[in-house]
């Protein structure tokens, strides 16, 4: 292995998990209770990231619906129904399990970084059973900027105590590939989960399975 890089981090939904069916599960839990019609799951890719507060307002966009001033009320909803079902049909990527183990045999820092609160990052991790993997779990808590600002990028990398150019920045959208590219990270956009990027954004690699990584690690 290439030890060129002593890290690697990793966005979450999307990348490592496929999340949209049980998130879309809650939002349309959200949105039933409000007298909305449900989503379908084909629009789901338009949806996800951000959170549960910007998955809620991308819904309500979607319908052409104003929230009022009830979103505090809306995320509480929504993230009590997905506390209770947040893995009934989340899945793992192929591949995304051996990938962790190849790395973590091979001496790299794993480091996971998400807008998802992280409660729920954690119990995702541990129900996929692949929390071990992990030296560092970054999510949502409140008390930090979410992506794309570069505070939570820049946290993960501190606690992993490596330098940018020692890192890897691994995820599906612009709240990833963004960040790290302003941090100096080595950018990897993966393009089977459910972000897009803008033309302006150029990530260093494209990668269309999770295995691939390997191949970055080892040139």
């Amino acid at each position: 292995m290439n030890k060129k890089f002593k890290s690697i981090i990793f966005d979450l939904d999307g990348t490592l998990i496929d999340s949209g069916p049980d998130l879309l599960e809650a939002l349309n839990f959200v949105l039933e209770k409000n007298n909305l019609d449900r989503i379908d799951s084909k629009v789901i890719g338009n949806l996800v990231g951000g959170g549960a507060e910007a998955m809620i307002k991308k819904g309500y966009d979607y319908l052409g619906q104003k929230i009022d001033n009830n979103i505090p009320y809306l995320i509480e909803t929504f993230l009590s129904f997905y506390t209770k079902n947040c893995s009934v049909k989340t899945k793992l990527y192929q591949g995304t399990y051996d990938t962790l183990k190849n790395l973590k045999e091979n001496n790299f820092l794993i480091g996971l970084c998400t807008n998802k609160k992280q409660f729920l990052a954690e119990k995702i991790l541990k129900n996929l059973k692949i929390f071990p993997f992990f030296d560092f779990i970054l999510g949502s808590n409140g008390n930090i900027p979410l992506k794309p600002d570069i505070s939570m990028p820049k946290k993960c990398m501190k606690h992993l105590n490596t330098k940018n150019y020692e890192t890897i920045f691994v995820g599906d959208s612009e709240n990833d590939i963004s960040p790290s590219k302003k941090l100096g990270m080595l950018s990897v956009f993966v393009t089977y989960g459910y972000g897009k990027l803008n033309n302006a954004i150029k990530p260093d690699f494209e990668i269309d399975k999770i295995t691939e990584i390997l191949k970055i690690v080892n040139n």
